[in-house]
């Protein structure tokens, strides 16, 4: 005999509802499958993580790095040009895949593995480089950043203009701290020729001039703790650069007692003039050739400095000046600064330095001598 199964009419629409939702179930599951290998294979050096939420992403960010709002102006600024080096890699916040850019809060293996290389010396922080600022450019386009370099990294080191790491540099966490390192060390320049010295002091970074050895641990001591300011050796005895600012006994005259508190002393401070420089800026905005022409040398502000050699009194004396240029009442104080065209660089050639040479005259004469008796 033949056995007949009855099936109630719920118990058939509970068994099609449990097919489909299983259907979609495996589908849903097998669709996340696809997708998590697609993007995990697109940016293989993440790891298969890469697909994971940016959120989880975020919640396991190391604490070597930091995460940089780009909307904020002024912090922004405070870590491309503030004085201490940091070094930034690029994702992209835009909804949709950005142009070779990561997503959102992944950190490169290389990247971080470099910032522990460096033992804290330098900061590391992620930036949303398709984010658009207050110019409504984004940074990518403000920076001159070119996306197809991966990881994009940026070097914003001690105020001078950020700059992106070559593809070579950026291969691996050696390569990337074989770059940055020495670049992110602060540095005590010696300067030769009134070309330099005006590339590096006559622009908008502060230049401390002393009369002192490029190797003195002072300056080596001031340039680490002022990093937006250029500490320019002049050197001692024989072989030391001096300046020529068109005053006093250079020109057969007696300086004032206002100039002579500032011009010709052994340690002295020279600034962009913000007065001058809002000007030109706005002469220029105006189409003003006069700006363009002045732009060339520009008036400084000098002060002289007077007192122990020191670490501490030069350290005082530095920030006494940067906090003085930067008020419109100090800056134009009695005795506070003196307004004076960039002086003229130039230094004196050692005794030895002409023989020097001329035994490397002689020593290239001699091969081409040789070269003469093998023809």
């Amino acid at each position: 005999r033949q056995l007949r199964l009855r099936v109630s009419p719920a118990e058939l629409r509970m068994g099609c509802c449990g097919y489909i939702f299983n259907a979609i179930a495996v589908g849903l599951i097998a669709y996340a499958a696809h997708y998590g290998y697609k993007e995990a294979s697109s940016k293989p050096d993440y790891g298969p993580a890469y697909a994971l939420p940016d959120w989880w992403w975020k919640a396991r960010l190391p604490d070597s790095v930091s995460l940089i709002d780009a909307s904020d102006a002024e912090g922004l600024k405070k870590v491309l040009f503030g004085g201490d080096p940091w070094l930034l890699q690029c994702y992209s916040g835009l909804p949709f895949a950005g142009q070779h850019l990561p997503r959102p809060y992944r950190v490169h293996p290389a990247f971080k593995d470099a910032l522990g290389s460096m033992g804290g010396g330098v900061r590391g922080g992620l930036i949303d480089c398709e984010a658009r600022l207050p110019s409504n450019k984004s940074v990518v386009q403000k920076l001159g950043l070119v996306r197809r370099t991966q990881p994009l990294l940026v070097l914003a080191n001690g105020g001078a203009a950020p700059k992106q790491l070559p593809s070579s540099a950026a291969a691996s966490a050696q390569a990337i701290s074989a770059w940055v390192a020495p670049k992110a060390e602060p540095r005590v320049l010696s300067i030769g020729t009134q070309k330099t010295f005006a590339a590096t002091c006559g622009g908008k970074r502060p230049c401390l001039l002393a009369h002192l050895d490029a190797d003195s641990g002072v300056l080596e001591a001031l340039s680490r703790r002022f990093r937006t300011l250029e500490v320019v050796s002049l050197g001692e005895g024989a072989g030391a650069a001096s300046l020529a600012w068109g005053r006093g006994e250079e020109i057969g005259e007696t300086l004032e007692e206002d100039e002579a508190r500032h011009f010709g002393k052994r340690v002295s401070l020279l600034l962009p003039d913000p007065d001058d420089l809002a000007e030109r800026v706005a002469a220029k905005k105006a189409g003003n050739q006069k700006a363009a022409r002045r732009a060339a040398n520009p008036p400084r502000l000098l002060r002289g400095y007077v007192g122990d050699e020191d670490v501490p009194s030069l350290s005082a004396f530095v920030q006494e000046a940067l906090r003085d240029a930067g008020s419109a009442v100090r800056r134009d104080g009695t005795d506070a600064f003196m307004r004076t065209p960039l002086p003229t660089l130039s230094r004196k050639k050692r005794a030895g330095d002409g023989a020097g040479k001329a035994g490397k005259g002689e020593g290239k004469a001699g091969k081409a001598g040789k070269a003469g008796k093998a023809g």
